[in-house]
């Protein structure tokens, strides 16, 4: 039919006649199926994006996380029952010291001291922690200490590490005269309460 357009929509055939309007409705239908046919590719492509994400997620091996480096466990110390009693003796004497500069510090903060001490307390305790870490590498259990600190000590050495770390820091802060400073510092760099529910025995 020579200048005439054909619609079949609904199954029926309508009949247009040529000219701009039969020219409008075959530019219109011709930007309808283009856009059509790019929604189309573009969910195609995001579905085939979608798929290699899938397959190159399940290809990959999970990350490993690092490896924390502890120290090994102290092997039972093969001494002299006299040498034993020396070396637990020794302990609890840096303990008691560390309590000691612990209260002072503490009525230093709290106001009831002058902080003219404050750094002497403060670097004695971070002294202190490195000495009790040091003391307790001998597996010598006896004084206080449980035999679980040497059986679970790749915890108790973390938080004996942690102990010298933090009043490190809290000693370093001393120096500056800053009582609030310090006073922030103390409840990390005095781990003590913590530490003794688990790996002291309680007294009578």
């Amino acid at each position: 039919m020579n200048g005439a357009f054909v619609s079949t929509r609904g199954g029926g055939h309508v009949i247009f006649n040529g000219g701009r309007f039969g020219r409008a409705v075959m530019k219109l239908s011709f930007r309808k199926s283009s856009l059509f046919l790019l929604l189309a590719l573009g969910v195609l492509g995001l579905q085939t994006a979608r798929a290699f994400a899938s397959e190159q997620a399940s290809a990959t091996p999970p990350a490993t996380p690092p490896t924390v480096q502890t120290s090994p466990v102290p092997a039972p110390a093969a001494v002299s029952q006299d040498d034993a009693d020396a070396i637990i003796l020794d302990r609890q004497l840096v303990m008691q010291q560390l309590d000691k500069d612990t209260k002072a510090l503490g009525e230093i903060v709290a106001g009831i001291q002058p902080p003219d001490k404050m750094a002497d307390h403060a670097k004695a305790i971070a002294k202190g922690a490195k000495e009790a870490a040091e003391a307790f590498k001998q597996n010598v259990p006896g004084g206080g200490a449980k035999a679980e600190v040497w059986s679970s000590w790749d915890d108790f050495s973390k938080r004996m590490q942690g102990f010298v770390t933090a009043s490190d820091a809290m000693a370093k802060a001393s120096e500056t005269g800053n009582v609030v400073a310090v006073s922030e510092l103390m409840i990390p760099a005095l781990p003590c309460k913590q530490c003794h529910d688990v790996y002291r025995i309680k007294k009578p």
